[in-house]
């Protein structure tokens, strides 16, 4: 049997993560591991008990979501973090990303959502509630990058990448060494600026190289 995706709930209102924590529950492959109402016990908790995904609120108490998801990613790379809102404008959306989530759920979107949000994100995709796709194509994927100067072979890496692939499986597939991806993933993130997986993941649905 395939090992359970860990789930930790963040958020300040105790019966939404009491009804989250059921309907989560109900999943096979999911275990919830822990819960917190404010920011600092997230990252507290987080320090005690391994997650896969945490499913993190922007508005909380102590400390702001977003400021906790800065600071969990550089300690957990590993981590992928989805934000349960109810905020729907077009700057929170960017500030959600740029803080290095990969998923983004409205509140009133959870129950229809969130478990295809979760499985979404753990198969190295990036997951925005429906409603809001118009809001980031119009704010991420209209912003311009120049990326005309990638080379045939660094676009199948970036694609390869966008679709959540390892550095060992891309190596395997375009059957060039482990050390030529990093080369390439190290050449297109200086080329386009990109602070991190997810600003390439929207890059490569903006040039239609994957489907978000």
């Amino acid at each position: 049997m395939n090992e359970k995706l860990k789930i930790y709930l963040a958020d300040d209102h105790k019966i939404l993560r009491e009804s989250l924590n059921i309907l989560l529950s109900q999943e096979e492959d999911i275990e919830v591991v822990g819960e917190s109402e404010d920011g600092l016990a997230v990252e507290e908790g987080l320090r005690k008990t391994a997650a896969d995904i945490l499913i993190l609120d922007i508005s909380m108490p102590k400390r702001s979501g977003l400021d906790v998801a800065k600071n969990m990613v550089r300690q957990y790379p590993e981590l992928k973090i989805i934000f349960l809102t109810m905020h729907k404008s077009e700057e929170i959306l960017a500030e959600a990303f740029e803080s290095g989530a990969v998923g983004y759920v409205l509140k009133e979107n959870a129950f229809e959502e969130l478990n295809k949000a979760i499985h979404a994100v753990k198969d190295g995709k990036v997951y925005v509630s429906s409603e809001l796709a118009p809001t980031m194509l119009h704010g991420f994927l209209s912003n311009e990058r120049r990326g005309n100067d990638l080379s045939v072979r660094e676009r199948e890496v970036l694609k390869l990448l966008a679709e959540g692939y390892s550095n060992k499986e891309i190596s395997d597939m375009l059957m060039i060494s482990v050390k030529t991806v990093e080369t390439h993933r190290a050449n297109i993130m200086r080329k386009n600026n990109f602070k991190n997986i997810t600003e390439l993941v929207l890059y490569a649905a903006r040039n239609h190289l994957i489907e978000l």
